[in-house]
């Protein structure tokens, strides 16, 4: 693959993200990791019509991850537009492809554990196909790094620990997207009341897919430091639990924050700048 301009990112995650706590922090999703592995045979039946939102070349978002009413991290998600020659054997229509490159940094706000995490996430930003996903992260006591590259049908992932490196190719059902790219995702889902579809997610530490399902619900409003913000909540529904996205319902459906439950863990909405003055186009 050549590429005009390649952004790399490694990307962390320490062995305290087994725990509940750091299932909680995992941002795109809330997801855990010790959910039951599940192959999926069954028809998941049709996806709805995604459009891609208004979004803009430099965006920010900046949240707060709180746990038990403690704010204790702050992460900050940027997108960036971009573009790479396709590759033959993913039956690219055009030569050039658009990318969507979405990074995630999360820190410790003053007085919290020592916690790092960065995950690159890169998607086509014409059809919102997962290319590759990189991730770091660090505390205190561990460290390690994730890539996952995808092309059709399969993804490689390496990862690699204090213990070593490994490196696998995973075969993937029909329809799959990368736990990482859910948050940014879901923002070209349609937020009609009562939407609802299965998917597949990768999880590349665990070098395999877990099933979910997603339910779109009624509106909601949420409260932040930019004011109250109109909300369609979208509900994914894991093997052993559920986390609540909000988008705001007006363009570029902005992502408002989340709410995971189990874990006592909520992600909301703290600033936001729309873009840089040199925008492209969301879709060439």
């Amino acid at each position: 693959m050549s590429l005009p301009r390649r952004r790399d990112a490694s990307i962390h995650r320490s062995s305290s993200i087994v725990r509940c706590f750091a299932c909680g922090l995992r941002l795109s999703l809330g997801l855990c990791l010790c959910l039951s592995a599940a192959c999926v045979t069954e028809d998941l039946g049709p996806l709805p019509a995604f459009e891609v939102p208004q979004w803009q070349d430099g965006e920010t978002s900046v949240y707060i991850v709180t746990r038990n009413d403690s704010a204790l991290y702050r992460s900050v998600v940027s997108l960036e537009f971009d573009e790479e020659m396709g590759e033959a054997g993913r039956n690219d229509s055009v030569r050039v492809v658009p990318t969507l490159i979405v990074t995630n940094v999360v820190k410790p706000l003053p007085d919290a554990e020592w916690y790092y995490d960065s995950v690159q996430v890169v998607l086509r930003r014409d059809n919102l196909l997962p290319l590759r996903t990189f991730r770091s992260v660090e505390t205190d006591i561990s460290e390690f790094d994730i890539s996952a590259r995808y092309s059709r049908g399969r993804v490689q992932i390496e990862k690699q620990t204090i213990d070593g490196a490994t490196e696998e190719e995973l075969r993937l059902p029909g329809r799959f997207h990368s736990y990482d790219m859910v948050q940014t995702w879901l923002r070209a889902v349609p937020l009609v009341s009562g939407t609802s579809f299965r998917d597949n997610l990768v999880i590349p530490f665990e070098f395999r897919t877990v099933p979910v399902k997603f339910l779109v619900l009624g509106t909601k409003l949420i409260s932040t430091r930019l004011g109250d913000i109109m909300c369609r909540e979208i509900v994914l529904i894991l093997p052993t639990r559920e986390v609540r996205f909000w988008y705001e319902l007006a363009q570029p459906h902005r992502f408002v924050g989340l709410n995971d439950a189990k874990n006592n863990t909520r992600l909301l909405l703290e600033s936001y700048s729309a873009s840089h003055a040199d925008s492209l186009p969301a879709v060439p």
